[in-house]
């Protein structure tokens, strides 16, 4: 899927700033030099170019956007096949990222994530991105959500150690409640990372990117499918079939195990459980070694992330379980 990478882009959120987006965002309501649109739901990380958007008054992609251009100072970053993400403003004022990708490279992905977040009526869950629009042209598809500011990879980078086992807990069980919401859908997600997980102005987990995700017909538990995904954040099962032509079962499982890595990541500041290489990741994955586990000091929290990366599925919780367990019901 996509690897987003941000272009370096300035704002007000100053990079690698300590500072929560809620203390930035009552900083930038309480300055009377900056003008603020209470209209807008106010990103800060992103507040120059949008405002820069704004004053210039610039639309190069009609209704339903407001303001909108495909200017490289004005994207988010870029992926694969050509994918760029840019900033824009819908008419009714909402900051909005546009996902913009090649129909020719794309169509098929873009098709499918724009049919899984139809699915999802996300104002029954705060922890899954919500989705505006999906426009195409000759050339482009356009998929448009509602903005954050910056995936959670970037946001554990920002922040000390302190900060992210104070917060941590809260985090992962957000992940996995975005998560249980999903699986109720009967939705696979198949490519969680931490690329993958955005994180909005309020620092609330948002899960993304659903171009390789499933859904589940009625009365099935896992879908048949080539594997997919990110390497190093691959289920065991899951890597053990990438070579091979035919299909295999992805379950519901086998997004927990990815889950879990994300949550020693969160845990430990950017650490991987399986190892610093994709090499070594990959194949302790699948032995089911992991090597890092020692840098969780809390009881709990190692007894947790543990379950969460067993190789063997059956010894996984499903995500409504997981919220059950004792690391998480202290939150």
């Amino acid at each position: 899927m996509d690897q987003i990478k941000e272009n370096g882009q300035q704002s007000l959120a100053i990079r690698g700033s300590k500072l929560d987006f809620k203390a930035q965002h009552a900083n930038l309501c309480a300055n009377k030099d900056i003008k603020y649109n209470p209209v807008l739901t106010k990103s800060i990380k992103h507040r120059e170019i949008l405002d820069e958007l704004e004053q210039k008054n610039i639309l190069e992609f009609g209704p339903p956007l407001r303001y909108f251009s495909t200017d490289q100072k004005y994207s988010l970053g870029k992926g694969c096949n050509g994918t760029i993400v840019y900033v824009g403003v819908l008419q009714d004022g909402s900051e909005v990222a546009v996902k913009r990708m090649l129909t020719q490279a794309c169509q098929e992905e873009a098709e499918n994530e724009n049919n899984i977040l139809s699915l999802i009526d996300t104002q029954k869950s705060p922890f899954i991105v919500s989705y505006r629009k999906y426009l195409k042209d000759s050339t482009f598809i356009y998929l448009i959500l509602d903005l954050c500011e910056e995936p959670l990879d970037k946001h554990v980078e920002y922040q000390t150690i302190d900060h992210l086992q104070t917060h941590g807990r809260r985090m992962i069980k957000e992940i996995l409640s975005g998560l249980e919401f999903l699986h109720n859908q009967g939705i696979l997600h198949r490519d969680l990372k931490p690329k993958n997980v955005l994180v909005d102005i309020d620092g609330h987990m948002k899960l993304a990117d659903f171009g390789i995700s499933r859904v589940l017909n009625e009365n099935e538990t896992s879908v048949r499918t080539n594997s997919l995904g990110t390497r190093d954040w691959m289920a065991a099962e899951v890597i053990c079939n990438i070579d091979k032509k035919v299909k295999r079962r992805f379950k519901k499982k086998s997004d927990i195990q990815s889950a879990g890595m994300i949550s020693f990541f969160i845990l430990t500041k950017g650490k991987h459980p399986f190892g610093s290489t994709l090499y070594d990741r990959m194949k302790n994955i699948v032995d089911g070694k992991p090597v890092d586990l020692n840098n969780l000091y809390d009881f709990d929290g190692h007894q947790f992330v543990s379950r969460l990366i067993a190789k063997e599925i059956k010894d996984r919780p499903y995500a409504h379980e997981a919220l059950l367990w004792p690391f998480m019901v202290k939150v």
